[in-house]
């Protein structure tokens, strides 16, 4: 991630510079210290890097404690929800990540990186597993895709990658992730 050619945004899969590590579930502590540690490394001002790491889950939980309807933070309101009717509920979440996560995503991301004219940026997300069944990677990065244009977007993804196909904890199939370039080949994994 340090080569100057693979930070070039416009290098990728029919320019398309986003990346998806995939690896066991029951690695995701040891994933998530690698990712700190990644990061650290990444930011060394001989690098000239910025990353902004994303845990999708706990973005999602933020954004609905802020958000609010008639005064009530959306969190609550999906909480009293969820004892009627977890199906409602359900719908509530994916409504709400339609209409405002993304685009507090999007703010967010351009916030962090508004002055990096001089550095090269990852846009680093995790939390995919902790996510589920509310938001799916493909989801994401479909609706993100503005973003992934402007810099490389490195996905963590607890599953695997098998005959084309991505697979939330190696059983649940995932969404065609058509553009996404997968990490593990490229790194001869």
């Amino acid at each position: 991630m340090s080569d100057k050619g693979f930070q070039e945004p416009r290098t990728g899969n029919l320019f398309f510079p986003a990346y998806i590590y995939t690896y066991p579930p029951e690695k995701e502590y040891e994933i998530r210290e690698q990712i700190i540690l990644l990061t650290e490394k990444l930011k060394r001002p001989n690098q000239f890097l910025d990353c902004l790491v994303i845990n999708l889950y706990e973005e999602l939980i933020n954004y609905l404690k802020q958000a609010k309807f008639a005064g009530k933070p959306y969190f609550d309101l999906i909480m009293e929800k969820e004892k009627e009717s977890p199906d409602d509920a359900m719908y509530w979440i994916k409504d709400r990540i339609n209409k405002g996560f993304y685009p507090h995503i999007e703010k967010k991301v351009k916030e962090h990186f508004d002055d990096v004219s001089d550095k090269r940026v990852y846009l680093i997300i995790h939390g995919v597993g902790n996510s589920y069944p509310y938001l799916r990677a493909s989801e994401f990065l479909k609706n993100t895709e503005s973003l992934i244009k402007e810099f490389k977007v490195l996905l963590f993804y607890p599953g695997n990658y098998e005959d084309a196909q991505y697979r939330l904890f190696g059983i649940l199939d995932d969404d065609n992730l058509y553009r996404a370039n997968n990490l593990n080949r490229q790194l001869g994994e």
